[in-house]
């Protein structure tokens, strides 16, 4: 799909998510990490502490990732938390 939309409340993002989340469970900032492939997605990616993009993401996405993976058909998910030693 060459066009999307997000539609939201007002003042709703995925960044307050990040931050809604994490107050909820009490951890920190520094313990999250998002996964992301369009550029909906480039803010949130900044705002974890880790962003990962996609591999089948464009180049302005995976320009604000901390890494790019594998797509998601390749297993990108699991890749990236492999290198990051979440799971072996």
């Amino acid at each position: 799909y060459p066009s999307f939309a997000d539609v939201t409340a007002k003042g709703d993002t995925k960044q307050k998510g990040i931050d809604e989340i994490i107050r909820h469970f009490n951890i920190s900032l520094e313990d999250t990490m998002s996964f992301g492939d369009g550029g909906n997605d480039i803010s949130m990616l900044r705002h974890a502490a880790i962003g990962v993009a996609m591999g089948q993401a464009k180049d302005d996405v995976k320009a604000a990732a901390d890494y790019v993976t594998a797509s998601v058909d390749e297993d990108g998910i699991s890749k990236a938390m492999k290198h990051f030693g979440i799971i072996e």
